[in-house]
């Protein structure tokens, strides 16, 4: 698709509204929503609607993308904003950041009180301030899972290297357990110094969705602090943090909700925005009056990726949350039913909607992981993701609404003619 039909296919008009309201006293002027969304809105979710939308992103024609597990693919609206935002700081003109306006949009999506939104760069940042900002006495404890992302385990290693913890990485159950497998598991590893319970929404290495409800429930009874590393959710599932009420919640937006790299969010509770210590110190750190947005005072900032947050939340907002998820089921379904037909093929996924979610992680036999994605790299140019940590080298395959039905059934073919060599 030409740069001349992808500026025709975007409209600068009609969302420029939100923008306004974030970045007061000099508007920008970026192409917040789809052309395809109004013209369409009668056929939407329907494979036309979807294929017209893919060509709102920048992805090459020629290429599959299929790990927006690690990043997503930014819509042009998102670009625009994130470049047209750097220009005015150029210009000397920069636009000024409404915080209460992003935090409210989040706060309506999230369903949270905005007051509790920090806007660090990622989930692993965000983690960081949590464990480095929470008081430890040597002998206090961590619980976390044995599928925790580097970036929400890290943090932990550290303080507990730092102030004597006991840092227990508990194995989860097989896929087949159940939830409340999960929930057990957690009860049973629970100790007199338990002070923390850490664990994804969503893990990285296969997608399986944790029982993140009821082990909130847990903490609370308990009398423990629960830390949810909530990187993929945003844009993937819903989130209801009223209901989750969880301590703490991190999470990084450009993953499924497609916002710029170095977009990152956290949420606290109430009872956290004033006695949590800010692990960067800058003007107001001490000013409790200011709760959690203490933590975003970090000096000079790049807004721009805090434009491009907004753009996303725009572009969002006219696809619809809903019809986002249901897309992304779809496609994950597809992928499943048709991956299902390679005998050699083993899933490490949960198959079912309840317990799995966007992701699907699997193994070839025969076949080493880094060796599939080497292939589908060189013969499909399809972008995947192998979980080779904790020595699993699995494939993980995670697809979002700029794919197609013909990108899943092309890499599945891709996978097949690998399988059978």
């Amino acid at each position: 698709m030409t740069d001349v039909s992808r500026r025709g296919f975007l409209r600068s008009a009609g969302g420029t509204g939100l923008a306004a309201a974030v970045f007061p006293g000099a508007a920008l002027d970026w192409p917040q929503a789809l052309e395809v969304t109004r013209p369409l809105a009668s056929s939407r979710g329907t494979p036309a609607y979807w294929r017209r939308l893919r060509e709102g992103f920048l992805i090459p024609d020629d290429r599959i993308y299929l790990n927006v597990g690690t990043l997503g693919a930014q819509p042009q609206v998102v670009v625009e904003a994130v470049v047209e935002h750097t220009r005015r700081v150029a210009e000397t003109f920069p636009p000024r950041t409404d915080w209460e306006a992003l935090k409210g949009h989040l706060g309506r999506m999230m369903n949270a009180d905005p007051s509790g939104f920090v806007f660090p760069r990622n989930t692993t940042e965000a983690m960081s301030f949590v464990a480095n900002g929470l008081e430890w006495e040597a002998g206090d404890e961590v619980l976390t899972t044995h599928h925790e992302h580097i970036g929400g385990r890290s943090c932990w290693e550290l303080v507990a290297a730092r102030y004597g913890l006991i840092l227990r990485q508990l194995p989860l159950p097989p896929l087949g357990e159940g939830p409340e497998a999960v929930v057990a598991r957690f009860r049973e590893a629970l100790t007199p110094r338990t002070r923390v319970i850490s664990v994804s929404h969503v893990t990285f290495t296969n997608g399986r969705v944790l029982p993140v409800d009821a082990l909130s429930r847990l903490c609370r009874e308990a009398g423990i602090i629960f830390v949810v590393d909530g990187a993929h959710p945003p844009g993937l599932v819903p989130v209801d943090l009223d209901a989750l009420a969880p301590d703490f919640y991190a999470s990084s937006p450009h993953k499924w909700l497609l916002a710029p790299q170095g977009t990152g969010l956290l949420w606290m509770a109430e009872r956290w925005r004033t006695r949590l210590w800010p692990s960067l110190a800058s003007g107001g750190w001490d000013d409790l009056e200011l709760g959690a947005h203490r933590f975003n005072h970090l000096g000079s900032l790049d807004e721009s990726r805090l434009a491009g947050l907004v753009a996303a939340l725009g572009f969002f907002d006219e696809v619809g949350l809903d019809a986002t998820y249901a897309r992304i089921r779809e496609l994950r379904r597809r992928l499943i039913d048709g991956l299902s037909s390679i005998a050699s093929l083993r899933f490490t996924s949960p198959l079912d909607d309840a317990q799995g979610a966007g992701m699907v992680s699997f193994t070839l036999d025969g076949v080493a992981g880094l060796d599939l994605q080497r292939a589908l790299g060189a013969e499909g140019r399809i972008r995947t993701r192998v979980i080779s940590e904790f020595d699993l080298g699995w494939m993980r395959l995670s697809p979002h609404i700029y794919n197609t039905d013909d990108d899943i059934d092309t890499a599945v073919e891709h996978i097949r003619r690998v399988a059978h060599g």
